[in-house]
């Protein structure tokens, strides 16, 4: 295995893709050529990080799958630990990997053994329990869907952190995050119910972005509508409940796939996330199933009327 390298430059690149996560201002085409990057414009950005993915990691580690809540709080927590002020944005990347550049200075620049240990162990508490918890999901998902230049910049965030990974190991066990997290469950509990599970990455195991519905709906040849996410997968579900089933079911099955595949790098992290999208899918799946096996007996009209009244009433098991 190769060795990292330098801790100046680590610190360097971790600043500079945080700096970049924020809008493009007047200094980001320096940053960009030197971490070789394209250089975005505000309307990239604005896709990016406003239309498909917002980069708090409230959102993707919160089981309501929205902003604050028990992550924000875990996160804020976690400055207040080390006696910094706690930003009015703890939790946005950009505060985030300027705190572990800050953490790798501070590290190598500590003459005392004892100290710079204790520098490293809060290191590497920061990539265990905030970083990787949510980064490599972050940055595959924005992998899918991003302009150009953030694909670039999230394909560089999780080659850092794999290699921040190397350099201290994977983690040993499952961070507060994603300890005890509900599973998406809808059974007699209405539409809203799955909307709400499937709409938050830590219960369902995978990310839904603005992008992911447009080819949803390419793949079922069903309408779009305007709106929010939760307005636009509900119109997918209210018009074809199976066909809007099967692709999410075959979304987090691949989903499941891509975090086993991380799990060199995040050990029981990316098994947690994967175990829980192939627990979706196989719920998903079974709901498709059984919709399928409604609309054979009886007058088939009938029965799909009835289920495309409410798409949760057909299917998954609560756990």
């Amino acid at each position: 295995m190769s060795s990292p390298p330098p801790t100046s430059t680590r610190s360097e690149l971790f600043r500079a893709l945080g700096v970049l996560a924020e809008p493009p201002g007047p200094e980001h085409a320096r940053l960009a050529a030197l971490v070789g990057l394209p250089v975005p414009s505000r309307s990239d950005w604005t896709e990016a990080f406003m239309v498909q993915l917002a980069p708090h990691a409230s959102i993707y580690l919160g089981p309501e799958g929205m902003l604050g809540g028990d992550a924000a709080d875990r996160v804020a927590g976690f400055w207040r630990a080390l006696r910094l002020r706690v930003p009015a944005d703890a939790d946005h990347v950009t505060a985030l990997l300027g705190l572990y550049a800050t953490l790798l200075e501070a590290e190598v620049n500590e003459s005392a053994r004892a100290r710079r240990l204790l520098w490293r162990e809060a290191r590497t508490a920061l990539l265990h329990e905030h970083l990787l918890s949510w980064l490599l999901v972050y940055t595959a998902a924005m992998g899918d869907v991003g302009p150009a230049p953030y694909r670039r910049w999230a394909n560089l965030l999780r080659e850092a952190l794999s290699a921040e990974a190397a350099d201290v190991g994977a983690p040993a066990r499952l961070p507060m995050h994603l300890r005890d997290v509900p599973v998406v469950s809808w059974t007699g509990e209405g539409l809203d119910a799955l909307l709400d599970g499937l709409l938050a990455p830590v219960q369902a195991g995978f990310v839904i972005a603005r992008a992911h519905l447009a080819v949803a709906a390419r793949h079922t040849s069903l309408g779009l509508r305007v709106g929010d996410r939760r307005r636009m997968l509900r119109g997918l579900l209210e018009q074809d409940p199976p066909a809007t089933l099967d692709w999410l079911a075959e979304h987090a099955r691949t989903w499941s796939a891509r975090h086993a595949a991380d799990g060199h790098i995040a050990g029981p992290i990316a098994a947690s996330w994967a175990e829980r999208a192939a627990t979706t899918a196989a719920a998903l799946a079974a709901s498709t199933s059984e919709y399928h096996h409604a609309e054979s007996p009886g007058d088939p009209a009938v029965n799909r009327k009835e289920s495309h009244r409410d798409p949760a009433n057909t299917g998954g098991r609560r756990r």
